[in-house]
C-alpha cells in the first residue's frame, strides 16, 4: 500500500534482524557503496559482519509491483550489481556453524555456501520463480543438500509442476531428503511438513499492511532463530518457532523496507501483563497466537467494545477479535489496529 524508493532489504537483512532476538547471528552477504553504511548502521549489536564483503558495484536492487487484492507480486525486476562479483566466503570459524540459512540467491552462490560448511546440524534455503525457470540444473543441486526449504505457495507449485499447494508439498517432500518444507500463504499464515505431522499456523492480520518485502526471509528468522535457541527439533519446538515465524513477518509488513523491525524487543515468553500494558510486543504477539487458540486471555477485555486493549512500543492499540472463542487453533482470527 503505497510507493517506496531505495528501501534498505535483502535477505540478510530480514533474516537478522528477526533471527538476532534469539541467536548468534553470522552474516555472509555483499553490499555496494551505495547501502553500505545502511546497511551496518541496521545491524544490530552483536551480529557478526566479518562475512559480509563491500562492492564497488552498486547493491543489488528488486523492483516489484505487490497487489493485495489478489496477493500477487508483478513487474518483478532486477539489477545484480555486487552479486555480479559476489564470492561468498565463510570465516573459517564459522564453517561448524549448527544453523545455516541459504537466502534467495543465485543457485551458484548457494552451493559455493554449501561447500564451505562443516557438519552443520540444519540447513535451510529459499529461492524464487526466476531461479526455478532459467537455473534449475544449478538449483537442483542446492535442493537435494537442504534440511528445511521456505517457499511461497506460488514458488512451491512451480517447482513441483502441481496444480495445489497440498500436491506440490506431496512430491516435494518425495523429492528431496527435507526434514521440513514450510510454504507461505501470505494472510493466509504458514505451513509446515513433516514426514510425522504437518503444523499451520495463521498469520497475524495487520490493518494495514503496507509492504510485504522481506517477510518471508522474516518467516525464516523468527523459524531458525528458535530453533537455533532451543537446540530442539521436536513438536513443540516447531510449532512454537512457526508462532515466532509468524510474529517477525507480521512486524515486516507493517512498514516500508525494514522501520517494522527496527526497533523491537523481546521478552520472556509469555509475557506478564501489568493492567493492559505489556513489556515487549514480540512476546505479546506470539503469545496472542498461542493463547487465542487455547481460548485465554492475556489481554484487558472491553466489554462495550468487544475489543482488547493492549499497548505496544508505547503507542495504544486495540485487538479486534473477528470470530469467538469457539474456533479451532487454524481458525482464530484477529487484528491489531493502531487506537488512540
Amino acid at each position: 500500500m503505497g510507493f517506496n524508493a531505495d528501501g534498505l532489504g535483502g535477505s540478510a537483512t530480514y533474516f537478522a534482524l528477526a533471527a538476532h532476538h534469539f541467536a548468534a547471528v553470522r552474516v555472509v552477504a555483499t553490499v555496494g557503496p551505495d547501502f553500505h553504511a545502511k546497511f551496518l548502521k541496521a545491524m544490530p549489536e552483536g551480529v557478526d559482519l566479518r562475512g559480509v564483503v563491500a562492492s564497488a558495484l552498486p547493491t543489488y536492487r528488486w523492483i516489484a509491483e505487490h497487489d493485495y487484492t489478489t496477493g500477487k507480486t508483478s513487474s518483478e525486476t532486477s539489477h545484480q550489481g555486487a552479486y555480479a562479483e559476489f564470492n561468498p566466503v565463510i570465516p573459517e570459524d564459522q564453517r561448524a556453524t549448527p544453523i545455516v540459512f541459504l537466502g534467495s540467491m543465485q543457485p551458484r552462490y548457494q552451493q559455493q555456501v554449501l561447500d564451505q560448511l562443516e557438519h552443520s546440524w540444519l540447513v535451510a534455503g529459499d529461492t524464487m520463480r526466476l531461479y526455478i525457470r532459467d537455473q534449475r540444473p544449478a538449483l537442483e543441486p542446492v535442493l537435494e543438500r537442504l534440511d528445511y526449504l521456505f517457499l511461497d505457495r506460488a514458488e512451491a507449485m512451480t517447482l513441483a509442476e502441481a496444480g495445489t499447494v497440498e500436491e506440490a508439498a506431496g512430491r516435494l517432500r518425495s523429492r528431496y531428503r527435507l526434514r521440513g518444507l514450510v510454504i507461505k500463504e501470505g494472510p493466509g499464515g504458514a505451513t509446515l511438513y513433516r514426514r510425522e505431522e504437518t503444523i499451520h499456523v495463521p498469520a497475524v492480520p495487520v490493518d494495514p499492511p503496507i509492504d510485504p518485502t522481506g517477510a518471508g526471509d522474516a518467516v525464516a528468522g523468527g523459524f531458525l532463530g528458535h530453533l537455533a535457541q532451543t537446540q530442539r527439533e521436536d513438536p513443540a519446538s516447531l510449532r512454537q518457532a512457526m508462532r515466532y515465524a509468524m510474529v517477525m513477518a507480521s512486524f515486516t509488513i507493517q512498514h516500508f523496507s525494514i522501520e517494522g523491525m527496527r526497533h523491537l524487543r523481546r521478552a520472556p515468553y509469555p509475557p506478564s501483563p501489568t493492567d493492559s500494558c505489556f513489556r515487549s510486543s514480540v512476546g505479546l504477539r506470539v503469545a496472542l497466537l498461542a493463547a487465542l487458540a487455547g481460548r485465554n486471555r492475556w489481554v484487558h477485555r472491553d466489554n462495550n467494545s468487544r475489543c482488547d486493549w493492549l499497548r505496544i512500543g508505547g503507542t495504544l492499540q486495540r485487538l479486534v477479535l473477528l470470530d469467538d472463542d469457539r474456533g479451532s487453533a487454524d481458525s482464530i482470527r484477529f487484528c491489531l489496529v493502531t487506537g488512540s
